[in-house]
């Protein structure tokens, strides 16, 4: 190739040209990268994350989707070179796995219904406890593994003092209040557990403050239901509750879901609850010391009709356990 002569008139050399054409080639190829390779008119301001292809605008991007049949999303899948990696495709490798692994537990969720693995299976002493429950005349019905309730339920069984400790959750109705005690005796009275939530020494001070009006008020005028399960959500019906009885009198002969919930109302201020059946609490029985005998109740009714036979023991005679008579 001959020298060529630049406007000052000074000669260039062969390798001068070769890379000036290089050079004007490349800002050549800049500048056409640059266009939108659907119109061939705009510049290009978006690039397709599945192909690649330059568009300028939404028209352009609808109109190469119809053409080309791409969908518009980039191949996770692929191949990327080392020298190409960055931390964009880190972030998109780390949510590839995240969605995978929540695919993967949700079709063993799907699956658990229909096969007998151990995720379907009761754990000895949630069997326990729903044996002892039903002991005391109590249905305690158990939801399906995952469920909320499922997992926040810390009521069980003791068995060294043959005693249920049941998980309590109080909704104080007209606030946003719901307290929860995870470990009631089922000896303990509903009047003995609420004192501790509407006590003037309460330790948080922004429940104490949402609850002054329940505070106010003597305990023995609250409403307390508990919810009949199971039941519509149409016809919603309720078990009303007495403060003085244990909470193992209070749950017989109902059924509930995991654990108690109890709604605490205030006098006159039915709400929601005016339209639901409201089943009345059962006044708690008086002993009377007629009928206690020795460390048992004893029925009236049980000490009618009854014979006696009275019989004469001379000195020396052996009674039947061996006690001789002097």
């Amino acid at each position: 190739m001959p020298s060529a002569v630049a406007a000052n008139g000074a000669l260039i050399s062969n390798e001068e040209q070769a890379c000036g054409a290089e050079v004007e080639g490349q800002a050549k190829g800049r500048a056409m990268s640059m266009v939108c390779e659907e119109c061939c008119e705009q510049e290009s301001k978006y690039r397709c994350p599945g192909c690649g292809f330059r568009t300028c605008g939404v028209k352009c991007v609808k109109s190469h989707k119809e053409r080309t049949k791409c969908d518009g999303k980039r191949k996770r899948t692929e191949f990327v070179n080392i020298n190409d990696y960055n931390d964009n495709w880190l972030i998109s490798d780390y949510n590839l796995l995240e969605e995978t692994l929540r695919l993967a537990d949700s079709a063993k969720r799907l699956r658990a219904p229909f096969t007998s693995g151990v995720r379907n299976e009761v754990p000895p002493q949630v069997k326990a406890l729903q044996k002892q429950a039903k002991a005391r005349s109590t249905t305690l019905l158990l939801l399906a593994h995952g469920m909320t309730k499922r997992a926040v339920n810390t009521s069980y069984f003791d068995k060294r003092n043959k005693r249920i400790f049941w998980r309590v959750e109080w909704v104080f109705e007209g606030t946003d209040v719901r307290l929860v005690d995870s470990r009631v005796d089922e000896n303990s009275t509903l009047e003995s557990v609420l004192a501790k939530h509407l006590a003037h020494d309460a330790e948080n001070v922004t429940v104490r403050y949402l609850l002054r009006s329940f505070r106010w008020k003597p305990l023995h005028e609250l409403v307390l239901l508990l919810p009949k399960e199971p039941c519509s959500a149409a016809e919603k019906e309720y078990f009303e509750l007495t403060l003085g009885n244990p909470l193992k009198d209070q749950l017989a002969d109902k059924s509930i879901v995991e654990y108690p919930t109890i709604h605490v109302l205030l006098p006159g201020s039915l709400g929601n609850f005016a339209s639901a059946k409201i089943s009345k609490a059962v006044p708690p029985k008086v002993l009377v010391p007629d009928e206690i005998v020795g460390d048992r109740i004893q029925d009236p009714q049980e000490l009618e009709g009854v014979p006696f036979k009275e019989e004469d023991f001379e000195e020396g005679e052996y009674l039947e356990d061996g006690e001789i008579i002097s």
